[in-house]
């Protein structure tokens, strides 16, 4: 991995819409960095990004978005592994 669990590329935020109870969105911090990263080096950012995202959560539906997102990716990187 190229980054340790203090260094986060990607900054998490829950996005709702009038269709869904809402999803998670990723912003790249810098975006020539995303480039030299390989998919479990996303998934890995992604989910750093998640989980410091769920303590800034002010209601349980964003709560419950993003603890759904946090399993999913988890079971992407097992799959990646």
């Amino acid at each position: 991995m190229l980054v340790n669990s203090s260094e986060c590329l990607m900054i998490a935020k829950t996005c709702k819409s009038n269709s869904s109870t809402g999803k998670v969105i990723y912003t790249v911090e810098s975006p020539d960095s995303i480039m030299y990263l390989g998919k479990k080096d996303i998934l890995f950012n992604q989910l750093i990004a998640c989980e410091k995202l769920i303590g800034y959560a002010k209601d349980n539906s964003d709560q419950e978005v993003i603890r759904s997102e946090i399993s999913e990716l988890k079971l992407m990187l097992d799959l990646v592994s």
